[in-house]
C-alpha cells in the first residue's frame, strides 16, 4: 500500500502523484476497469489514446454522476465516441451509473491472471491530464493482489447491477456551462469593467495569427495531440494533451518591430480575451516564431479549441482542419497591443 499525494507547494511530500502512478501501471496492463464520478472531454480522449499507444486490450469506464447530474454536450458527445470506439473493437464501453449517484473513484488494473494494483481516493478522471486544475488530491494504491482483486470484483459487480451503456439511454439535456478554464490554475476570469478598460485602450498595433489546419500541420500547432507520444523509459507512452497548442508563426508577422520579441522583456505578456479570460502568454524560438500560453500550454489550447468545441465546429478527439475554422467562422485570431504595459488584447469573437 502507498498513499498518493497531488504534492502542491506548500504541501509537498515525498510520496507519488496519482498522475505517475496511473500511468506507470499501464505497461504491465492488459485489462483497465474505472469506476468515478465525473469525466472531463480531455481526460476521455487521453484515456483512448493512452489505451491505443499501450496496447491495452480492454477498457471497462463506470461513470457515477452525469447521468442525474447531466454532462455537458461536449462531454458527451466524446464519450459517446468513446463507447462506440470501444464497443466497435470489442474491447469495453462507457456505461453510466442510473439509479444512484456514484461518487467513488476506483481503478483497477489486470494482467492476465487478473487484477495486479488499484488505486481509491479522490481523484475523478481528470486526474489523468497534467497540470489540470490545481484542486489537491489524495489516494491509496493497493498493490496487494488480494484486495486489488477485490476492489475490481466490486467495479464489476456495480457495472452489472447498477449501470446501462450510454448508447441505450435517451439523453437530451446537457449543462449549458463550460468549466474548461474556471478555477484553473494561472487563469482568472475578469469582471466587465477590467474587459472595457482594456478595450478602450487598444492601440493600432495588431496582428492576424492565422490558425493551420491539419492540411498544413498534421501533428502541430491546435494538431499537437496527433503527434509522437512521449515515450518513458519504462516503455510507457503517455500521448500528447488534447488541448496542448503552441502555434507557429510566420517571419513576415513575427518581424514586425512592435511584435513581441523572444528573450527580450516583452517575451512573456498578460492578455485579456474577447470573452473575458486573463492568463500570459510567451513568444520564444528563431524569429520569436513560437506562440504559446506560459506555464501551461493548454490554457491556449482550451481557450482556442474550447470555442471551436463550443460552437460546434470541432468534435473533441478529432483534427482541427480548415473545415472545421470555416464552421466556426474564423481561422485567424487578433493580438492586438493596449496601452497598458505588458498587456494585449486577444479576440476569437465571430458574428453569429
Amino acid at each position: 500500500m502507498e498513499f498518493l499525494f497531488s504534492n502542491y507547494p506548500p504541501m509537498r511530500t515525498k510520496m507519488h502523484t496519482f498522475y505517475d502512478t496511473f500511468y506507470s501501471l499501464l505497461p504491465q496492463t492488459r485489462q483497465l476497469d474505472i469506476a468515478v464520478g465525473y469525466i472531463t472531454s480531455d481526460s476521455l480522449v487521453e484515456l483512448q489514446k493512452a489505451v491505443e499507444l499501450n496496447n491495452i486490450e480492454r477498457l471497462n469506464l463506470a461513470i457515477g454522476m452525469h447521468y442525474l447530474d447531466k454532462f455537458t454536450e461536449v462531454e458527451y458527445k466524446t464519450a459517446i465516441d468513446l463507447n462506440t470506439f470501444l464497443t466497435s473493437n470489442n474491447c469495453g464501453e462507457v456505461r453510466l451509473v442510473t439509479p444512484f449517484r456514484f461518487h467513488g473513484k476506483m481503478y483497477t488494473y489486470s494482467d492476465e491472471q487478473g487484477a495486479i494494483a488499484g488505486i481509491i481516493g479522490s481523484n475523478n478522471l481528470s486526474s489523468i491530464v497534467q497540470s489540470n486544475n490545481r484542486i489537491y488530491e489524495t489516494a491509496i494504491l493497493i498493490n496487494n493482489s488480494l484486495y486489488a482483486q477485490q476492489m475490481n470484483l466490486f467495479i464489476n459487480d456495480l457495472i452489472r447491477t447498477s449501470t446501462e451503456n450510454i448508447a441505450n439511454l435517451d439523453i437530451h439535456q446537457f449543462r449549458k456551462a463550460n468549466p474548461l478554464l474556471e478555477n484553473h490554475e494561472h487563469v482568472e476570469y475578469v469582471d466587465t469593467t477590467i474587459l472595457a478598460q482594456c478595450l478602450a485602450s487598444r492601440t493600432e498595433i495588431s496582428f492576424e495569427i492565422p490558425i493551420k489546419g491539419a492540411e498544413v500541420s498534421p501533428q502541430s500547432n491546435l494538431n499537437v495531440f496527433f503527434g509522437r507520444g512521449r515515450v518513458g523509459k519504462n516503455g510507457l507512452v503517455k500521448p500528447r494533451h488534447w488541448y496542448e497548442v503552441e502555434l507557429i508563426v510566420s517571419k513576415n508577422i513575427t518581424s514586425s518591430p512592435h511584435y513581441p520579441k523572444s528573450q527580450t522583456d516583452s517575451a512573456v505578456f498578460d492578455v485579456i480575451t474577447d470573452d473575458g479570460w486573463k492568463f500570459k502568454c510567451k513568444v520564444s524560438g528563431d524569429y520569436s516564431k513560437n506562440f504559446r500560453s506560459e506555464n501551461d500550454l493548454k490554457i491556449l489550447g482550451k481557450w482556442l479549441k474550447g470555442r471551436l468545441e463550443n460552437a460546434g465546429a470541432l468534435a473533441v478527439g478529432e483534427p482541427v482542419t480548415q473545415e472545421t475554422l470555416r464552421r466556426y467562422g474564423r481561422d485567424t485570431f487578433t493580438l492586438t497591443k493596449t496601452e497598458i504595459p505588458n498587456l494585449w488584447y486577444l479576440d476569437f469573437g465571430v458574428m453569429r
